[in-house]
This record gives C-alpha cells, sequence and structure tokens, in this order.
C-alpha cells in the first residue's frame, strides 16, 4: 500500500495498470481527484464498495482508500517468465475492467 502522497507520485510514472478506488470514503473529497489524475495518465480506473474490504484484499489491516495495480515491483526484481505472466495477468485485468466501465456510460 501506497500512502496519499506516494500515490500522487506514483501514478504516472510506476508502470500503474490499474486503479482500485474504494467508494466509501469520507470525506469524498480525499479521492474526488484520483480518477482525473488516472484519467491524464489513461490509467483504468474502477471503484468498489468498501475501504475495508480493498484493504482486506490488499493484505493490510487498515481501511484503504486507493490501490494501484503495477506491472513491477517498486523493490527488487523479477524473473523474466513472472514478468510475462504477470503482465498477461495485469492486461486481462484491464480489458476486463475496460469493457465493464465501457458498458456503463
Amino acid at each position: 500500500m501506497l500512502s496519499w502522497e506516494c500515490l500522487i507520485m506514483y501514478l504516472p510514472i510506476a508502470g500503474c495498470r490499474l486503479c482500485v478506488i474504494a467508494g466509501n470514503i469520507s470525506p469524498i473529497d480525499v479521492i474526488t481527484h484520483v480518477p482525473i489524475l488516472c484519467e491524464e495518465a489513461d490509467i483504468p480506473y474502477v471503484y468498489v464498495p468498501s475501504k475495508v474490504d480493498l484493504a482486506t484484499a490488499g493484505s493490510t489491516k487498515r481501511p484503504t482508500c486507493c490501490v494501484l495495480v503495477l506491472t513491477k515491483p517498486t523493490k527488487g526484481e523479477l524473473s523474466p517468465e513472472e514478468q510475462l505472466k504477470l503482465k498477461a495477468d495485469y492486461s486481462h485485468i484491464v480489458e476486463d475492467v475496460s469493457e465493464l466501465t465501457s458498458t456503463l456510460f
């Protein structure tokens, strides 16, 4: 999980493939600019209902307002096989989210 300041810094440059945003954040002003940043960086984003569920999915106990799905680790390296599998999985998820969001509008 990234702090809020790191999120703003990493979003455009970290190889982010997907941004998952909790929908029950209060005050809402905390996350209102995240979709704009995602759109400017051409990163698909999706809302989930609960910050607690998002934290559980991210293996943390603290409620989380936003999670970035990256294609490479922030520290260390992955083997070439792991990188290919990870990129394929991310591409599949991004396609699914893009398809889902395109049907909403």
